[in-house]
């Protein structure tokens, strides 16, 4: 059974996703410059950040850690950002099933009239 789509638009709480928005947008303009800060411009999407070949093994290490500590602070933005999706994600499901039940009680009213419909005309139609 198909839902309309102009059905699943009004039943989605419109109110609650423009509240939302903002905040995801934020969170994905957030990363996105994050991530577009740390790479320059002639440096390939794959090459890691790390300190020079003949640097001591101290500054190789810092700079590692440095660049862990970038990666656990995306992570976490990451998985604020998924979290938000996710929960709206599960509004939109939430209000999808409850167009599905609804039409089916539509259907099944729609059944019981036509049957309705149909036998008081044919109660009408013998009757004459």
């Amino acid at each position: 059974m198909s839902i309309s789509l102009l059905g699943a638009v009004k039943a989605v709480p419109w109110g609650d996703v423009i509240a939302a928005a903002p905040s995801v947008v934020q969170g994905a303009n957030a990363l996105w410059d994050r991530v577009a800060k740390k790479r320059p411009k002639g440096e390939p999407a794959d090459a890691p950040a790390t300190a020079p070949a003949g640097a001591p093994a101290e500054v190789r290490l810092a700079a590692l850690e440095q660049v862990v500590s970038e990666l656990q602070k995306e992570a976490l933005a990451s998985s604020q950002l998924i979290r938000s999706l996710a929960e709206q994600n599960v509004q939109l499901v939430r209000e999808i099933e409850v167009l599905r039940l609804r039409s089916r009680v539509m259907l099944a009213a729609a059944v019981v009239f036509s049957v309705a419909l149909a036998a008081s005309l044919y109660f009408a139609l013998a009757a004459r």
